[in-house]
């Protein structure tokens, strides 16, 4: 029998909130499908939590004891004495935050497996995770925010740079991370410690200019059929130079004083938005439902792209519901869309008969 499969967790610093989206997916399709719920371990180990229904069950990584299984050829084997097939996996819907749910590894891995998933290719993946590299592609058609690239190898050479040729207002970021971790507001008496920090975290820093009077703008965007579905926009709200894991996650919301949903902007801005939005999605190849992030230069009026989430979170759903797109839906309409195996074609030739 074949059933959709829920994947979550994994080797990252967002493994806890892929565990929220996850669980939180899969009780919201399990009224109508055959779900089986996989948790990936931050050893990146594969095991079957079907059973499991409260997410404090993940809280002590310690403790969590669960089937080990193994994935392949389209199936998922239980990992006992001998390999037994526990069942087919018609799609997979990947909601692994950061690491190897966003990187490309963990689409890769289904594609070598001939299983759909609804996430983005295993290349779109890979560039959209590294944010300089996203930034080199795009900014050619969309503004992006001046930055450089620090990594262990030119860290001098760029720290001078930054010094002699940036503003004194500066954000430092994970060049390769998610949720606002490692992220803060430096000047040009702290940043190359901030820099340091991360190295701890990732293996390269994005240090851009800092525009201090800004607003944020997201918005999402999958395929359904080949046409590009835009979601509504929002405008989250934040009390901190830039939008903190505490307050994406942790501090208590009301509705209103979070986001809001539509963003109260010109028509103009939000034909911008739109517009950058499709030629974003479309030049890096997505797939699934993926939002993109802008910064507001409200000082210029000009609006600035900042990075693409190809696993957002809660699966962006919440920018759909204004659309008429409920959770499910929209779930649904990522599933017919999903990835498909690439096909590979066999050429037969003698080379092997040859004398080396």
């Amino acid at each position: 029998m074949k059933r959709l499969c829920v994947i979550f967790g994994g080797a990252s610093t967002e493994h806890d909130i892929s565990i929220i989206t996850g669980m939180q997916l899969a009780k919201n399709l399990e009224s109508k499908y055959k779900v089986e719920k996989i948790y990936l371990d931050l050893n990146n180990n594969f095991y079957l939590a079907s059973s499991v229904d409260d997410i404090a069950f993940f809280q002590d990584k310690e403790t969590i004891k669960l089937k080990p299984i193994i994935i392949s050829n389209g199936a998922i084997y239980l990992k006992n004495l001998f390999l037994k097939k526990y069942c087919h996996i018609a799609c997979a819907i990947n909601c692994c935050h950061g690491g190897v749910g966003e990187d490309g590894d963990l689409s890769g891995f289904f594609n070598i497996n001939k299983i759909p998933c609804t996430s983005a290719p295993a290349l779109a993946s890979h560039i959209a995770m590294d944010k300089n590299l996203t930034k080199t592609i795009v900014g050619n058609l969309v503004p992006t925010i001046k930055g450089e690239l620090v990594t262990l190898q030119n860290r001098a050479k760029q720290i001078e740079k930054i010094k002699s040729e940036f503003a004194d207002d500066l954000i430092v970021k994970p060049n390769a991370l998610g949720s606002s971790i490692g992220v803060k507001a430096c000047g040009k008496d702290d940043f190359t410690q901030q820099i340091d920090a991360i190295f701890a975290l990732n293996d390269s820093a994005l240090v851009e200019e800092r525009i201090t009077d800004l607003a944020e703008y997201n918005q999402a965007c999958f395929i359904d059929n080949g046409k590009l579905v835009l979601s509504a926009i929002e405008n989250p709200i934040s009390k901190s130079a830039f939008l903190t894991f505490d307050e994406k996650y942790t501090a208590p919301k009301s509705k209103g004083q979070d986001r809001i949903i539509p963003a109260k902007i010109s028509i103009k801005l939000k034909k911008q938005i739109c517009d950058y939005t499709q030629k974003i999605y479309t030049a890096l190849n997505m797939n699934g439902v993926a939002r993109i992030d802008y910064i507001y230069d409200k000082a210029n009026a000009k609006l600035y792209f900042n990075e693409i989430n190809t696993i957002p979170g809660s699966m962006a759903f919440y920018l759909y519901e204004d659309l008429g797109i409920d959770y499910i839906s929209l779930i649904e309409k990522l599933i017919a869309n999903a990835t498909k195996p690439q096909k590979f074609a066999y050429f037969k030739t003698d080379v092997l008969n040859k004398k080396i």
